[in-house]
């Protein structure tokens, strides 16, 4: 039986319907003559026969004599038009749009201040790029830390216990309930001169530093505020001070449980926050105003071992949410981007990420190997390097780098401020007899400084440490951002200086069994390291570093006030460009400032007294100190070949 879908292809048609049998109407009730239709269709049919004649008779008539090259042609060009692709037309347009640039270029001229406001627009989004962690440049082995300029600067304070910097005032807070704003020198360093070093490479020779920090205003105590019946201030010691982005307000915690929000310009206490349980430790504000919130975000840490958000605002000043997580006082707190936050957790020997936006949190659990010398008990300070990673600072003196991507450090430097040296021995012992002296010292140790300070510079990979033996040690992170490289200390010649690995193999020498035989060779450890400690150059820094702060020193002409609409020759553009492809041209520094003290600024686990022994760090001094760091001296071939280059491009 067949049907449809088994007869051939074919037979396989279906039958067209009649349409004539087919009633239909435009209009309702109006039927349709099919007569008329069927000659319509007839005239219709017949005009279009004789239109398609005339037009082959015409088209044959300009075909006669065409050569049969311009068909091949035609059809060899439309061939072509078929297999070219959609990048080769592209790349086609393109060329043709650089052309009538060139000519529009070369027949009307370009303008100068257009090019300039290029320029500017440039470098603002390069500033919004580097305060976001997009940037990172390479710099660290241009700086010359060696003949890095300094100078002291104080009040009658006890220990100074925190800094910060809001370019050109410097704001301090010591223990004795003191907030003082200093005005920095307006030009630390002038790059214009050079000189040839020891070593025969040209470097930049820095003019001496124009004045000390200037005192403007400072703060003790309760003070009373018109206005307000109550006296606002601190009761307690002051332990860490921030100032935010705008440079509209200073806040600072204490260990009086309150957050002070102050005038930055009056040193007026504007707001007094006691939401926190115990001592306010680490103050931190993101470098760009959150989304959600109209004002500027801080992140405050206590030792209630809690993390608080806060918004600062013209508008008011207001409390935003609580983190917790950690197990032991919250030390240290960073800030990693808009939202986001690291803090370190003393013995809880944790670092922990703090994202606010999505309500979770990364732990980082320190702490060294079980083949290590000395073991991680805290983690003390923390500093971010945008956008991911961060460095750590313990207690046994290790420096730890940090990926957000990785629950272990990338990369440990164990000791890198060295041992602390021990005490001669008529201070250990009350033995008049040397020989029972060092029988009774032989188990003693050296034991290491442990990091009290870290900051790092943004958009770049130097990182700064600080400690009490008398430097800051500048540190290099490595363009893959996994190795810590020391760069040597800052302000003195790394050479001069014995290294972490030199200390540690002179503190596994005196390591005794407590055999009788070994007490002679405590003795002459002892008095070796006497001599060596002698040797050692008298350090630069006279107590702890209880906090650092740097910023980049920019040139005048990189300020936002200065007008840049100027018309200015072609020649100037040029070596302005080229000039801005060099950081020691871009940056005319870097300006390092610490906060110095007798004690430590969160206890008096370290003190130094005076005339206590002869020996580096012997002496402690309250007050701070300024650096200016240069960059070297970049070679003439370097920028003529990258005038070459530019001026080409132009």
């Amino acid at each position: 039986m067949s049907s449809f879908f088994t007869l051939p292809a074919s037979q396989r048609k279906r039958k067209r319907e009649d349409r004539n049998a087919i009633r239909a109407s435009k209009k309702r009730g109006v039927a349709i003559d099919d007569g008329k239709r069927d000659r319509d269709s007839i005239q219709r049919r017949g005009r279009e026969e004789d239109q398609s004649i005339s037009g082959s008779d015409s088209d044959d008539d300009e075909n006669i004599g065409k050569p049969a090259e311009v068909e091949s042609s035609d059809e060899s060009s439309s061939s072509s038009d078929e297999a070219e692709t959609a990048a080769d037309r592209r790349r086609k347009l393109a060329e043709r749009y650089l052309d009538n640039i060139r000519a529009e270029v070369d027949e009307v001229g370009f303008d100068a201040a257009e090019i300039d406001r290029d320029l500017i627009a440039e470098r603002l989004k390069e500033d919004v790029d580097e305060s976001k962690g997009r940037i990172f440049r390479q710099v660290a082995s241009k700086l010359d830390f060696s003949t890095a300029l300094h100078a002291f600067f104080r009040a009658d304070t006890q220990t100074t216990t925190s800094i910060a910097i809001h370019y050109p005032y410097v704001y301090t807070v010591s223990k004795d309930r003191t907030l003082i704003k200093w005005e920095l020198a307006k030009h630390g360093l002038h790059c214009s001169s050079t000189a040839n070093g020891a070593s025969g490479v040209s470097r930049r020779a820095p003019r001496p530093i124009g004045g000390k920090p200037k005192n403007i205003k400072f703060v003790r105590g309760l003070r009373e505020v018109p206005g307000n019946k109550e006296r606002q201030g601190h009761s307690g010691n002051i332990l860490k001070v921030a100032v935010s982005p705008s440079g509209k307000y200073a806040v600072t915690g204490g260990a009086d449980r309150k957050m002070i929000i102050w005038d930055a310009e009056t040193l007026t206490p504007l707001k007094t926050f006691t939401h926190h349980r115990d001592a306010v430790s680490g103050l931190s504000f993101a470098r760009q105003i959150s989304k959600n919130s109209s004002g500027e975000q801080l992140f405050s840490g206590s030792f209630d071992r809690t993390i608080k958000t806060w918004s600062l605002s013209s508008a008011g000043h207001a409390y935003v949410e609580t983190l917790f997580g950690h197990q032991d006082n919250v030390t240290s707190v960073a800030s990693m981007a808009t939202d986001q936050c690291v803090s370190v957790g003393a013995r809880d020997r944790t670092a922990r990420l703090w994202k606010i936006i999505d309500e979770t949190q990364l732990v980082f659990r320190g702490g060294s190997s079980k083949h290590a010398e000395y073991h991680d008990n805290s983690l003390d300070c923390v500093a971010v390097i945008p956008p991911a990673h961060f460095v750590t600072g313990s207690d046994s003196g290790s420096l730890s780098l940090w990926s957000m991507h990785k629950k272990k450090p990338l990369y440990t430097i164990p000791l890198a401020h060295g041992l602390d040296p021990i005490p001669p021995l008529d201070e250990l012992s009350p033995e008049v007899d040397r020989d029972t002296a060092a029988h009774n010292s032989r188990f003693l140790r050296r034991m290491p400084r442990w990091i009290t300070a870290l900051a790092a510079v943004p958009g770049t990979d130097i990182v700064l440490s600080g400690s009490w033996d008398g430097w800051i040690r500048a540190w290099k992170v490595s363009e893959d951002k996994k190795i810590i490289s020391p760069l040597g200390p800052v302000g003195a010649d790394p050479c001069s200086l014995p290294s972490a690995s030199s200390s540690l193999q002179m503190q596994q020498t005196l390591i005794l069994d407590g055999v009788s035989d070994h007490d002679a060779m405590a003795l002459d450890a002892q008095r070796e390291q006497e001599t060596e400690r002698k040797k050692e150059p008298e350090p630069l820094m006279k107590g702890v570093v209880n906090d650092i702060a740097v910023f980049e020193r920019r040139p005048e002409s990189s300020k936002p006030d200065q007008d840049f609409t100027s018309t200015k020759s072609k020649s100037s553009r040029l070596s302005n460009k080229i000039e801005s492809n060099f950081p020691d041209s871009q940056s005319c520094g870097l300006c390092i400032v610490a906060a110095l003290g007798k004690e430590h600024r969160l206890g008096r686990w370290k003190c130094f007294a005076n005339n206590r022994y002869d020996g580096p760090s012997s002496q402690g001094r309250n007050g701070a100190v300024v650096f200016e760091v240069s960059f070297l001296d970049t070679s003439a071939d370097d920028k003529h070949e990258m005038a070459q280059t530019i001026s080409n491009g132009m």
